[in-house]
């Protein structure tokens, strides 16, 4: 019997009907989140992995996209150096599809273009579909092993931050952190790519899947660094020894986070937030519908892991971002960092993140050296 579907890779006038797909399958649960890529579906393609390799499972009597994958490649630091690595994502039927034959023909591509590579991926806790789909035991998909976990935190932009003995705590004036400690931080300009680039390459490649940046190319127009500048960099310098450092990403011109519905429970439980917010101050949450104003930390890079440290950065790019005008700052560690614990002093919504290395092949993990501390970059999933 014929397929009714022709897979082939993502073309660019596919784009209209990619964003409608999004929009068509979000990430449901107490609050049904869609992850939206207007105007142009590519765009944020093109900064989760550097070499895109996008599929589409077209159904031959309507011309419709019925299905899509995402499995491309990018840099990351796997036992210290640097190699392509895939990532995959992506992988959404539209509900006008969802058939087993359907599922069949893009899985079908799906291993015929994995080829004897493995692939890492993140799946959310509460994705009970997803992670049902991935421990079916078809032969048709890949073996997901679980690499690790990622807890990350809306941090809801309320009120300033202040440092107190090494922990940051909410205080409605806000005096300058350099003029309590021998710590100085300042936002990076153009002068100090070659010191920033000499810092990444020594702490990136301690972490395992890394990804690799190259700071130049933010001055070059590349694709990969869609929407990002070089004064989007802060920088934390202890004398002239550079300590620190991060940068925060909007997205919102290519990727959009909207809020689609609440479940009755978190209905209730919004309307009881933004009472409370009201009155004393907080993050109003969207309503149905709505969509979400935030940025993104990332290029997270510390001497150490050290806490104190980070939570100097953190407070201050928190009040920075919320002198903007932002409602939230998204931040992700692997869940046994021990830099949770900063995390848990903000007021956030947190998800969780299950972290796979996918295979048709052998178990890849034997591979890892786990001396190296995982790292994973939520700006680019």
């Amino acid at each position: 019997m014929a397929s009714r579907f022709d897979t082939r890779p993502a073309q660019t006038k596919d784009s209209d009907e990619l964003i409608a797909l999004i929009a068509a399958t979000p990430q449901t649960g107490a609050i049904t989140i869609n992850f939206e890529r207007k105007p142009d579906f590519f765009m944020a393609t093109n900064i989760v992995t550097q070499t895109p390799d996008v599929w589409v499972a077209i159904e031959r009597e309507s011309e419709r996209v019925a299905a899509i994958f995402s499995i491309g490649h990018r840099d990351v630091y796997v036992n210290g150096s640097r190699q392509k690595v895939r990532y995959g994502n992506d992988l959404r039927i539209h509900p006008d599809f969802k058939s087993g034959r359907t599922l069949f023909n893009l899985l079908k591509c799906y291993r015929q273009a994995m080829g004897k590579d493995w692939m890492q991926t993140v799946i959310l806790s509460d994705n009970n579909a997803s992670l049902n789909s991935i421990g079916s035991g078809r032969s048709i998909t890949p073996t997901y092993y679980d690499f690790g976990e990622m807890t990350t935190h809306m941090l809801y932009l309320t009120r300033p931050r202040v440092i107190r003995q090494g922990l940051t705590r909410p205080r409605l004036a806000l005096p300058s952190l350099t003029q309590q400690s021998k710590f100085n931080i300042r936002k990076a300009d153009h002068n100090d790519i070659e010191l920033m680039q000499e810092f990444f390459e020594q702490q990136a490649k301690t972490k395992q899947f890394y990804p690799h940046y190259d700071f130049i190319k933010l001055l070059n127009g590349d694709e990969y660094y869609r929407g990002l500048v070089i004064s989007n960099y802060y920088l934390m310098f202890e004398g002239n020894r550079l300590v620190a450092m991060a940068g925060i990403w909007d997205q919102s011109s290519f990727k959009q986070t909207r809020f689609v519905a609440y479940s009755k429970l978190m209905a209730v439980g919004r309307l009881l937030n933004n009472v409370y917010s009201t009155l004393f101050g907080g993050m109003m949450l969207p309503k149905a519908g709505d969509k979400l104003s935030y940025v993104s930390l990332h290029s997270l890079l510390v001497i150490n892991d050290d806490e104190k440290l980070f939570s100097r950065l953190l407070a201050h790019i928190y009040n920075d971002c919320l002198a903007q005008n932002y409602q939230a700052l998204v931040c992700g560690l692997p869940s046994v960092d021990s830099r949770q614990r900063i995390l848990e002093q903000y007021r956030s919504k947190v998800l969780y993140s299950k972290h796979f290395i996918a295979s048709y092949h052998d178990d890849p993990r034997g591979n890892f050296d786990n001396t190296y501390p995982l790292y994973l970059e939520p700006a680019r999933l």
